[in-house]
């Protein structure tokens, strides 16, 4: 059985055979890539594998052909712009973000001359580059096309729980674009017949007080909204809404393997493989603008049965045969 990708091991191959070349005690100068994930080390983990992999796709192996260089914004998306201020005081080839605040302090920190594959959620795409075709600047990437979905994960929701009648939008203010998607999402829910709550949150710590307002307005569920914030702060968020009774619904898997109900969305380590394969062309010399920015094409419905049971609802039994993955 293999365990190890024939594009890892050949890429390896390539590199131990460009390192065996060097004369002996010569130095071998690689390309750097600076990346800043939103998380920490501990839940970041198949993400950063995700990218490794994505960079062996196009012949870099991180350690032998490429440096790899990643930081931690550990759910504090304040930390960003020091973050890449420490990595640009390092040879630096192509910078990598995700989310409004990550790529602003990409960008800033490049000052337009390092090229930088970001990872776009929401409607922070228009924020950052002139449109998906023809990026235009110095940023390119993957989309996870999340906001376009938000009125769908409405709907989920609604099949999933047919007697909802008031649901929470759980957001962060802070990130541009949140309060269009909110004003969508409840025009959508005013013709199923439901009341949507804004719930916004930006630190870790009003979380509580935040989730607990939404119950306070008798809130039966809630849709969290994709957002560094959010992600990061993913396993706190799931489980105050199972403390305070609310079904919840948001972009990626990664909630529902926290302990979460519902998600719908683009597979995250799909798309951090690919923005990871964009970050190598660009470690190679080609522009951002050159690269359209990539849009996922297929999307998957998880859904947690035992957290639902937990809750004390019931899904319908013509809904867990729609889902890509069920957990038991």
């Amino acid at each position: 059985m293999e365990t190890q990708p024939k594009a890892l091991r050949f890429a390896a191959i390539l590199a131990l055979t460009a390192l065996a070349a060097a004369a002996p005690g010569q130095s071998v100068d690689l390309p750097r890539v600076g990346w800043v994930l939103s998380g920490t080390l501990e839940n970041s983990r198949h993400l950063v594998e995700a990218i490794r992999a994505g960079l062996a796709d196009e012949g870099l192996v991180d350690g032998l052909s490429v440096i790899l260089d990643m930081r931690y914004a550990e759910g504090r998306p304040e930390r960003y712009p020091e973050q890449f201020a420490d990595l640009m005081r390092k040879p630096i080839n192509a910078l990598a973000a995700a989310g409004y605040a990550g790529i602003s302090a990409a960008r800033d920190a490049s000052g337009g001359r390092i090229p930088v594959s970001a990872f776009f959620c929401g409607n922070d795409v228009k924020q950052m580059v002139e449109s998906f075709a023809r990026p235009g600047g110095n940023i390119t990437g993957a989309s996870c096309l999340s906001a376009e979905l938000a009125v769908k994960r409405l709907e989920l929701l609604k099949h999933a729980v047919p007697g909802l009648r008031r649901i929470g939008h759980l957001y962060d203010s802070s990130t541009p674009g949140k309060e269009k998607e909110f004003a969508e999402i409840r025009e959508a829910a005013d013709k199923l017949g439901m009341t949507v709550i804004a719930a916004t949150a930006s630190k870790a710590e009003k979380l509580g007080a935040t989730m607990a307002s939404l119950r306070s307005a008798r809130a039966e569920a809630v849709i969290i909204s994709e957002d560094v914030f959010t992600f990061s702060n993913r396993a706190q968020i799931v489980a105050l809404a199972a403390e305070h009774q609310m079904v919840d619904i948001s972009a990626f898997r990664e909630f529902v393997l926290a302990g979460g109900v519902l998600s719908y969305g683009a597979n995250l380590a799909e798309r951090a493989r690919q923005q990871a394969r964009y970050a190598a062309k660009l470690v190679r010399g080609a522009k951002p603008s050159d690269l359209p920015i990539d849009q996922p094409t297929r999307f998957e419905f998880v859904m947690n049965l035992k957290a639902a049971h937990a809750l004390g609802v019931t899904i319908p039994k013509e809904v867990p045969p729609r889902a890509d993955a069920v957990i038991r």
